[in-house]
């Protein structure tokens, strides 16, 4: 018998809260603040967004957005956390690392909300809708807000895990991207959850249904030969379709190891260097 769908979220990382002083959303405020990002207020109040520098010419007209993973683990395969916020600051820590002109980090819905706020947003939004229609064109208004902030003409998306599943449904709707990064995503939503043996995510878009709309888009794929959430051969459907794609195989990292730590290096291999 098949478990739900939403059983192994993208980011399935175990992590001890009461480690640490600072709520999750405390953290992001912090990191983020510390580190020059400002926030952006995006068109949906479900949605955090932080941004740092403003757009001039050439490369720096540009701004490269960092997109959330799926967020926080589930407790027990039939039990979903009640907040989907991420527990470690993992993506956004990337893009503090980049030392991109203008840089900026877009949550995923309903993610670093208060609790009375949270109450009012739909849980298929972190389950079966992750990748949904709703929440894919909230996403981009929020990008399009990002762009108009900073003053950018064309932007960036990187996606780590299920980030990388939402920026490819993103950049398969826009016409200025300028660059798609995706680090150990999944690209085939169905071949993913036919992978881990769970239903498939009935209330959202699949990437690789959108392969044929990027083929004219510079983009960089990443992927962990040692990955157990998202298991590299997931992603063939999509790639398969796009022959200008660049695909980098790390053969001994996994879904967690070691993307955040090797950021500044992988960074330079990908078409945000270019």
């Amino acid at each position: 018998m098949k478990l739900p769908s939403w059983v192994f979220p993208t980011s399935a990382v175990f992590f001890c809260a009461a480690c640490v002083a600072l709520s999750p959303s405390e953290r992001l405020r912090t990191l983020a603040g510390d580190a020059g990002f400002i926030p952006v207020a995006v068109p949906d109040t479900r949605l955090r967004a932080y941004a740092k520098g403003k757009a001039g010419t050439g490369a720096a007209s540009r701004v490269t957005v960092y997109i959330e993973s799926d967020g926080a683990p589930w407790r027990f395969s039939d039990q979903p956390p009640a907040d989907p916020t991420p527990l470690r600051p993992l993506v956004l820590n990337m893009a503090i690392a980049d030392a991109a002109p203008v840089v900026a980090y877009l949550g995923r819905p309903c993610q670093y909300l208060s609790d009375t706020d949270l109450q009012k947003c739909d849980p298929e939004l972190w389950m079966r809708g992750r990748y949904s229609n709703e929440a894919v064109t909230a996403m981009s208004l929020a990008v399009d807000q990002i762009k108009r902030t900073t003053g950018a003409t064309h932007v960036s998306l990187v996606g780590y895990s299920g980030g990388g599943a939402m920026a490819a449904l993103i950049a398969a709707r826009r016409s200025d991207v300028a660059c798609l990064v995706t680090i150990a995503a999944p690209l085939d939503t169905n071949a993913w959850t036919d992978a881990l043996h769970v239903s498939q995510l009935d209330l959202s878009l699949n990437p690789a249904d959108v392969a044929d709309k990027l083929r004219n888009v510079r983009q960089t794929h990443f992927r962990g030969m040692r990955d157990k959430v998202v298991p590299p051969a997931t992603a063939a459907r999509f790639l398969d379709r796009l022959s200008v794609a660049t695909i980098i195989d790390k053969e001994k990292f996994d879904h967690q190891c070691c993307w955040g730590e090797d950021w500044k290096v992988l960074r330079k291999l990908s078409c945000l260097a270019q």
